[in-house]
């Protein structure tokens, strides 16, 4: 009898194989992230009112700018971990890893400095938008600045688990740090009298404990990094960093778009309107979110594909996952823009159901949202940089000269959700798929063809169906109105399954289906 001697599987290094696991697990994970973002905002504003909630947003605010200190580091040197791992260069991976390590301790000194600098500033600055709760902002961004700051140690960590596409695990650590963390917060709440100083301080202790867990796991995935800081060097820093705030560049400019919009509201409103023009940023973030758990994960897959010499592939990766986030995102952002309102207020109350903001952010961004994988592929072939300035300046450029038009003085929050949409759309929606097509080598007109207007099509009958909806809703045929977006549901499901599904998902649901058949049968 003979034996036949089968040689092992080899790992795909590119993460391609692991690309469909990773985007369910981000994805289940999300759900965890968007439960925690529902709840949080009603009860604060349920427990302590409207002005502490926008008090708590203002800390997000200071969080989202001192991001800018981290200069890009941290899990964004993914590319370089998969890239010189598909190559089998074993040395210069850990050069990489350790260099940014080094980096990155010195990133967090610069945050907690930061923070504590900004702690005792926010008296002079902001006393008189936020009165008698200045020294609560005080105490609320001193431990969600710590916080940053453990994240930005623990950045080599996602990096190097990133660069490995152990997404799954980053994300299940990420959704467990928000479980422990809203479980911390509703003590706060309701137990104590902290209020959103104890939240505060609950998100800090969930994120020093998760944030150290990536370090066990790197421990116990990546065999060929070794920690050793020594094999940190000049040369290599200057390169991770020069990588790193061209990354910065190209995911900052919308934070700080988003955020001088959100200060400008307060100082021209006051905080309790900041609450009411984040809550419906906050759905079409948790929308963005689930897109980013997808493209994220591009920049390693492209950057691999590039080392392993695959550049021909990455055409098609281009065109293939921007048209798999325009299947997500339309129908997304489409029912946000039908029924937006209705569901601001059954999650916050009525005096939270604007209805033409909503509907501006969620037609304004579908653009810009649906095409962050030309972005993601960009920094995984290193050609962030140029691109990234550019775009930095115009989004800045444009939002000034809307701002000029509409003043400053009792800016109204429609007014706003505008300033926001347009450069984005402009910037991110336009601007940027145009300079990846042309660094692809790839016609414009036949990525917008294959990319966008097929799924624009195949979502037609779910908008036919998701506005008769509405409009039996609006007449109190609840009933009716609830059948037809099921509907609407059921039917987009299906023709996408038919005509977007790639070929290999089909038949893994298919054998799925086919097992649970026979598995049902087996148990009769």
């Amino acid at each position: 009898m003979s034996h036949v001697n089968k040689e092992p599987k080899s790992e795909d290094l590119t993460g391609q194989s692991r690309f469909a696991w990773n985007l369910m697990v981000s994805w289940a994970s999300q759900l965890i992230l968007i439960f925690s973002g529902f709840v949080m905002p009603r009860l604060v504003d349920q427990k302590v009112g409207q002005d502490l909630l926008g008090i708590w947003d203002f800390g997000w605010s200071f969080v989202s700018y001192l991001t800018l200190v981290g200069l890009g580091m941290g899990a964004c040197f993914n590319r370089y971990i998969a890239m010189h791992r598909a190559a089998n260069e074993i040395m210069e991976l850990n050069k990489v890893a350790n260099s940014v390590i080094f980096v990155q301790i010195i990133i967090a000194f610069l945050v907690v400095s930061t923070t504590i600098i900004f702690y005792f500033c926010l008296p002079y600055y902001f006393s008189e938008s936020l009165l008698e709760n200045t020294q609560t902002a005080q105490r609320v961004i001193l431990f969600l600045g710590l916080s940053l700051s453990i994240q930005m140690l623990a950045g080599s960590a996602r990096g190097l688990l990133t660069g490995y596409h152990r997404w799954d695990i980053h994300n299940v650590l990420h959704a467990g740090a928000s479980i422990l963390s809203l479980a911390l917060m509703m003590v706060a709440l309701y137990f104590t009298n902290l209020s959103i100083e104890g939240m505060a301080i609950g998100y800090f202790i969930s994120t020093l404990f998760f944030e150290s867990l990536r370090f066990y796991y790197v421990k116990k995935i990546c065999k060929e990094f070794t920690f050793n800081i020594n094999l940190a060097n000049l040369s290599t820093c200057k390169r991770m960093l020069k990588f790193g705030i061209k990354s910065m560049l190209s995911n900052v400019p919308p934070i700080i778009l988003l955020q001088t919009i959100s200060l400008l509201l307060v100082s021209s409103i006051g905080p309790a309107a900041l609450a009411v023009f984040a809550r419906p940023m906050a759905l079409t973030k948790h929308i963005k979110t689930f897109m980013a758990k997808f493209t994220l994960m591009l920049t390693p897959t492209a950057g691999a594909m590039q080392g392993a010499n695959e550049s021909s592939d990455l055409q098609a990766l281009f065109i293939n996952t921007t048209k798999l986030s325009f299947t997500f995102c339309i129908p997304a952002l489409g029912g946000l823009f039908i029924y937006g309102d209705q569901i601001l207020a059954l999650w916050m109350g009525g005096d939270y159901a604007t209805k033409e903001l909503m509907m501006i952010l969620s037609a304004g961004l579908i653009l810009s949202m649906g095409q962050d994988s030309s972005i993601r592929i960009l920094m995984g072939m290193n050609k962030h940089g140029k691109i990234s300035v550019i775009a930095l300046i115009s989004l800045m450029l444009i939002f000034l000269i809307g701002l000029s038009f509409t003043g400053i003085d009792r800016l109204a929050l429609s007014t706003a959700g505008l300033l926001f949409v347009i450069p984005m759309t402009l910037v991110y929606g336009i601007l940027l798929p145009v300079y990846t097509c042309i660094q692809l080598k790839l016609s414009y007109f036949s990525y917008c063809r294959k990319s966008i207007l097929i799924p624009i099509l195949y979502s037609l009958p779910f908008f036919l169906l998701m506005f008769y909806s509405r409009f039996l809703f609006d007449q109190s045929e609840h009933f009716s109105a609830l059948l037809s977006a099921v509907s609407a549901g059921f039917i987009t499901a299906i023709i996408y399954f038919i005509y977007l599904l790639p070929l290999k998902m089909k038949k893994k649901c298919m054998q799925a289906c086919k097992l649970i058949k026979l598995h049902n049968k087996v148990d009769s």
